[in-house]
């Protein structure tokens, strides 16, 4: 009987173990998540200013959800070299 009751507290303990790793996990997924929000957050502001209307913002993704593929492609591409020329800036 004494290692039935042994087996069962290292379930217990493997349980606990895998709740920390799972909590662990969520917690990291969510600061990830959190940070690209707040990246986002920052390109918005540095486009549109601090005080920056709402409306705007909204009719302006509006109208990026209508746009052709290829016109999507190219603000990709342009998006990329405004990122690349900021790394080089950066650099000197």
């Amino acid at each position: 009987m004494g290692s039935k009751k042994t087996l069962e507290q290292r379930m217990a303990l493997a349980q606990d173990r895998l709740s920390k790793l799972k909590k662990e996990a969520s917690q990291k997924e969510r600061k990830a998540r959190d940070h690209k929000k707040f990246i986002a957050g920052g390109e918005v502001t540095r486009v549109f200013g601090l005080d920056y209307d709402e409306a705007v913002l909204l009719g302006f993704l509006a109208v990026y959800d209508k746009l052709s593929e290829d016109q999507k492609r190219q603000i990709k591409k342009d998006g990329e070299n405004i990122i690349k020329s900021r790394i080089e800036n950066a650099e000197k």
